[in-house]
């Protein structure tokens, strides 16, 4: 399936930030299920690069993958991580997006984290590999986010990681 570059043709454009995929996490999707009503919301935006790019020098920072979470109304939150794997199943850890060793109860109602994933962050079965291949992962729906917290530290809220429509 051939879909159209990314290339930007408008200065107005590169201000601007599409994100790509996103992820709406819940405790009815953790395995096992987690009754809870707290949520968060994981975005992220892709960089695609043609073959045939001449610009050699930056295709390590193109190929970065630009992440955001937010929360509502939760605390003591020690881990955010992707995983790999399927929706009834634990996965395997590729990359994190947070980690604190002392989680505070301070309710935290936004943005908790956000950054860049770069291929040298990735770990488990994607260590080594380009954030490209986290990438193609998250197109065929095989990644999801996971938040666990103090109180539930093999996780609280998770969300399959969804390929977003292009903006019109």
């Amino acid at each position: 399936m051939n879909s159209p570059t990314n290339k930007k043709n408008h200065n107005d454009e590169e201000e601007k930030e599409n994100v790509d995929f996103a992820a709406i996490l819940t405790g009815r999707e953790e395995v096992p299920e987690v009754d809870t009503l707290d949520t968060a919301l994981a975005t992220f935006q892709s960089n695609k690069i043609d073959d045939d790019d001449d610009d050699n020098d930056n295709d390590k920072e193109k190929n970065d993958l630009k992440f955001s979470v937010k929360t509502t109304d939760m605390s003591k939150i020690k881990e955010v991580h992707i995983y790999t794997g399927k929706p009834s199943e634990k996965g395997a850890v590729v990359a994190d997006l947070y980690t604190s060793e002392t989680p505070s109860g301070e309710v935290i109602m936004d943005n908790i984290s956000e950054g860049k994933i770069k291929s040298k962050d990735l770990k488990g079965p994607l260590e080594g590999k380009s954030t490209q291949e986290l990438v193609r992962k998250m197109e065929k729906g095989e990644t999801y986010v996971d938040i666990s917290t103090a109180d539930k530290p093999k996780g609280k809220v998770r969300g399959r990681i969804k390929k977003l429509a292009p903006p019109s």
